[in-house]
């Protein structure tokens, strides 16, 4: 079969002679690209967003809508995400989301009465492990 396509004769020779080196570098990428996406899940570094992470990140935006109550839709949808928001509310107070909203959630979510963004940041940096 491989042999009526032009040149196929020629990737069985291929395959044959370095069936090693290519079984090897096939397990390289592999093993890389499981260390890559383990470092993302353990230091969060988003380089493999979930699809609850885009969730969390739309509902962030829709805090910024002009609508007041897509606002409350999406400030009580991270609530409901809960622990999972967390870091990314915190990221979101440098952002273009409202501050008051997202602060507002975050005492929701952790029960903590924070009301500047730097306590919050400095909360977070002690609390980490917990997300």
């Amino acid at each position: 079969m491989a042999s009526s396509l032009p040149g196929g004769s020629g990737l069985k020779e291929l395959w044959k002679k370095y069936k090693a080196e290519i079984g090897l570098g096939v397990l390289v990428l592999y093993t890389l690209s499981l260390g890559v996406a383990t470092a993302d899940e353990v230091f969060h570094l988003g380089l493999f967003p979930t699809k609850l992470d885009s969730l969390i990140e739309d509902a962030i935006d829709r805090t910024n809508s002009p609508d007041p109550e897509t606002s409350r839709r999406a400030a009580n949808e991270l609530v409901e995400y809960g622990d999972f928001s967390v870091p990314q509310l915190i990221d979101a107070l440098d952002g273009q989301a409202p501050k008051e909203v997202i602060i507002q959630v975050l005492k929701r979510i952790t029960g903590q009465d924070f009301s500047e963004p730097g306590q919050w940041k400095d909360w977070y940096r002690q609390h980490r492990a917990e997300f």
